[in-house]
C-alpha cells in the first residue's frame, strides 16, 4: 500500500487540480491512501479537502493542525501513514495519473528502499488563460536524476525534493529520519539524512511530476530573511551524522554536498536579498561555515571540472559578484 502525504496551506487556487490527479491514480484505490494535512489554512483549502473526502471517503484522510510549516505537516503525515511505502505531493503541484502505480511496481520489482522519477519544472508566468488558470512555461530541472548503484552517488548533485520519490516507510522509521521543523530547506536535511539507510535505489526514467515554480514562493523570494536557515540545516545534518557515527564514513560526500550548496544555490539566493546589511552578513556566515566545518574542501576528490574550478576560486572578497550572477541564472 502507498500513503501519499500532502501538506496543504492556502493553496485553494491549485488544490483541486492536485486532488484530481491523486484521486484518479491508476493504482487500485485499495492499495492507496491520501493523507491530507491542513496546516492551519485560512482560505477555502479545508473546504475543498472536505469536498473531496465526501466523494472519496475511503481514500482520503484529513488531519487539521495549527500552522507550523510544511515540515511539521509532513512529519504528521508520516506518523499517520499506514502504507508500506510513502510518497509526498505538494498541493500546488500535480502528478501523472499513473505515477504511483508505476513507482510501486518498480519498488516491489527491485525491492527498493527509494524509487525516484523525473519531473517537469513549470514556471508560473503570472498570466491567466481563457479558463482563468495560471499560464506556465517549462524550464530546466535541477539535479542529476538517474539510476545509482552506489548509495554514495546519491550525494552528488541530487534533486532533494520528496515529491518525485517513493520511500519504504520502515527505512524512515528505523533511521529516525524526519523533516526539521520551523525552517526552510527542510527537504535538504531530510534527503541527506536518509541516504545511509538506503540499501537499494531504483530510478524510473519518466517525467511524472509537474512541479510549479511560483514567483512569490518562499524559495524564490528576493528578500526573505530565512535564507540563512540553510546554516541551521547544515548543522542539523552534520550533528545527525555524528550522532549516528556516520560522519567519517561519508565525510567526503557530505563535504561536497554542503560546500556546493553553500557556494551555488545559497549564494544565488543571497544575491536576491535586497537588504545590503543582511546580504553581507549572509556572505560572512557562508564562509564561516565552510571554513569551520570543511577547511580542506579544495582537496575534495569530487570537486573537478568546471564546478570544481568555480568552487576552488570563489572567496570572501568577490563572492558578491558571483552571487549576483547566480541570482540571475538560477531559479529557486
Amino acid at each position: 500500500m502507498v500513503s501519499v502525504v500532502m501538506p496543504v496551506y492556502n493553496t485553494e487556487k491549485y488544490l483541486r487540480r492536485s486532488l484530481e490527479a491523486l484521486t484518479n491514480q491508476t493504482l487500485p484505490k485499495n492499495e492507496f491512501e491520501i493523507i491530507a494535512v491542513n496546516d492551519g489554512s485560512t482560505d477555502r483549502s479545508l473546504e475543498i479537502l472536505e469536498e473531496y473526502k465526501e466523494k472519496y471517503p475511503k481514500l482520503i484522510k484529513i488531519y487539521s493542525k495549527e500552522n507550523g510549516g510544511q515540515a511539521s505537516a509532513r512529519n504528521l503525515g508520516i506518523e499517520m501513514a499506514s502504507g508500506e511505502y510513502i510518497g509526498f505531493a505538494d498541493s500546488d503541484d500535480y502528478v501523472d495519473k499513473s505515477m504511483f502505480e508505476k513507482m510501486l511496481k518498480l519498488a516491489k520489482k527491485e525491492n527498493a528502499d527509494l524509487v525516484e522519477c523525473h519531473y517537469h519544472s513549470m514556471l508560473e508566468t503570472g498570466d491567466i488563460d481563457a479558463d482563468g488558470e495560471p499560464v506556465y512555461k517549462e524550464i530546466g530541472t535541477r539535479g542529476k536524476i538517474s539510476s545509482h548503484k552506489d548509495v554514495k552517488e546519491l550525494f552528488i548533485d541530487p534533486q532533494v525534493s520528496p515529491w518525485n520519490k517513493l520511500y519504504k516507510k520502515e527505512v524512515l522509521v528505523n533511521g529516525e529520519v524526519l523533516f526539521p521543523e520551523k525552517m526552510i530547506y527542510e527537504d535538504t536535511s531530510f534527503y541527506i539524512k536518509l541516504i545511509p539507510f538506503i540499501q537499494k535505489h531504483a530510478y524510473l526514467d519518466e517525467k511524472l511530476v509537474y512541479y510549479s515554480v511560483r514567483q512569490n514562493s518562499t524559495m524564490t523570494s528576493n528578500t526573505n530573511s530565512k535564507v540563512g536557515d540553510i546554516f541551521n540545516v547544515f548543522e542539523d545534518v552534520i550533528q545527525f551524522y555524528k550522532k549516528k557515527n556516520l560522519f567519517e564514513m561519508y565525510k567526503d560526500e557530505l563535504e561536497y554536498f554542503c560546500v556546493k550548496i553553500a557556494f551555488c544555490s545559497n549564494l544565488s539566493r543571497i544575491g536576491r536579498v535586497s537588504n545590503t546589511f543582511l546580504r553581507h552578513e549572509l556572505y560572512g556566515k557562508t564562509f564561516n561555515f565552510v571554513e569551520k566545518s570543511f577547511p580542506d574542501y579544495r582537496e575534495n576528490k569530487y570537486f573537478n571540472g568546471k564546478i570544481g574550478a568555480y568552487i576552488k576560486s570563489v572567496n570572501r572578497f568577490d563572492c558578491g559578484i558571483y552571487a549576483k550572477i547566480l541570482s540571475k541564472v538560477m531559479v529557486g
